[in-house]
């Protein structure tokens, strides 16, 4: 399948692409920047041009900006472009696994035309506006991708940044008999919406609820003038895109980085 480069590139490194959230602080290192956020998932390392002269020493570094920051895990994204760097983060300590939130092998996909499916007719999908709905999403992705309980007070503060940032993206809700039971955010970039965090509770799965949410970042897609979404789809979600018309673009490895004290 043809695609345009830009969306290539979108579906496999959307964290270099995207605009930069405004709460996100980005650390400079040699060949790599590390992502830090406040949510409380692993913080993504990218490597970037010919990737780091010295593996050990740039991993060192990275620990050292996420224990200033009071963060625990680092992920490291590895595109095809820097592979060659594996075997070096195996032996500095790094682990190609699963972590909240992300999975050992992220499938870089990307659509370009019409998905290949309806929605379901019994399953309401929307861009949260509201507090209760924000909270209610939240809750979802926590339980499902087993992250730890935000206080509240920090979570408003998720919301007000989220309310802030409309400009860079939106979740979606999806509520069945009035329940939201699913939650997803679209992504805005300069080629198309990539799709982040969905999150279906297990007892509404199987119900069409995570084509809804695909369904309805297409359609903001288009309405945006961008008709094109971008993945990285891990075991359970790959097989759902596919079956709506997704292409594989590139498997990204991620080697997961736990710190411990010094």
């Amino acid at each position: 399948m043809e695609l345009p480069e830009e969306v290539r590139r979108l579906a496999v490194d959307p964290f270099g692409e995207l605009p930069t959230p405004r709460e996100t602080e980005l650390v400079e290192l040699d060949g790599a920047v590390v992502s830090i956020n406040p949510w409380p998932t692993a913080q993504v390392v990218r490597p970037v041009g010919e990737g780091p002269a010295d593996v050990a020493e740039t991993v060192e570094a990275a620990r050292a900006a996420a224990r200033e920051r009071g963060k625990q895990t680092l992920a490291w994204w590895v595109t095809r472009e820097h592979e060659g760097l594996s075997d070096a983060l195996q032996e500095a300590g790094l682990v190609n696994t699963d972590t909240p939130g992300f999975e050992a092998i992220e499938n870089g996909m990307a659509l370009t035309s019409p998905p290949t499916r309806r929605p379901a007719d019994d399953v309401q999908v929307a861009v949260v506006d509201n507090w209760e709905d924000f909270a209610a999403v939240g809750e979802v992705g926590r339980a499902v991708f087993e992250l730890p309980e935000i206080p509240e007070e920090e979570l408003r503060q998720r919301y007000s940044d989220y309310v802030a940032a409309r400009d860079l993206g939106v979740t979606f809700s999806a509520a069945i008999n009035g329940r939201i039971v699913a939650g997803a955010y679209a992504a805005f970039g300069t080629a198309g919406i990539n799709l982040f965090g969905a999150s279906v509770a297990p007892e509404a799965r199987g119900r069409g609820v995570y084509g809804s949410l695909v369904l309805a970042r297409w359609d903001l897609a288009v309405e945006r003038g961008t008709p094109a979404l971008t993945v990285q789809a891990g075991r359970m979600s790959r097989p759902l895109c596919e079956r709506m018309g997704f292409a594989f673009v590139e498997a990204v490895h991620l080697f997961v980085d736990e710190l411990t004290e010094d």
